[in-house]
């Protein structure tokens, strides 16, 4: 079980944007400053994030991750998205989609 922040400082963010995919079936994003990686974080704000989709009646999301992102994609994976076969490129390199079925009460 991660431990939580007991500090009031900002640690970084997680939430849901339209970004590349779209209100309907939104994207998670997350980031959290280097010193708080490794600490079961972003973990922990995703799959609360995740949950709370769910809570609005959204049957998917989505991710957007860079290829070299392993530690984003353990995230994904721990909570339950998969690795789809739609992949984008650009000036940066490649960015693989991620998706998960949400399951609406």
């Amino acid at each position: 079980m991660p431990m939580r922040l007991t500090t009031h400082r900002f640690a970084g963010y997680c939430g849901l944007v339209a970004g590349h995919a779209s209100a309907d079936e939104p994207e998670i994003a997350y980031e959290l400053l280097r010193a708080d990686h490794g600490n079961g974080y972003a973990t922990e704000a995703a799959r609360a994030t995740v949950d709370a989709a769910a809570g609005t009646g959204r049957r998917q999301l989505w991710a957007t991750v860079r290829s070299w992102n392993e530690q984003s994609f353990r995230v994904l994976d721990k909570i339950g998205f998969t690795r789809t076969e739609r992949i984008s490129t650009d000036d940066f390199g490649a960015t693989i989609w991620c998706t998960i079925g949400l399951r609406t009460s």
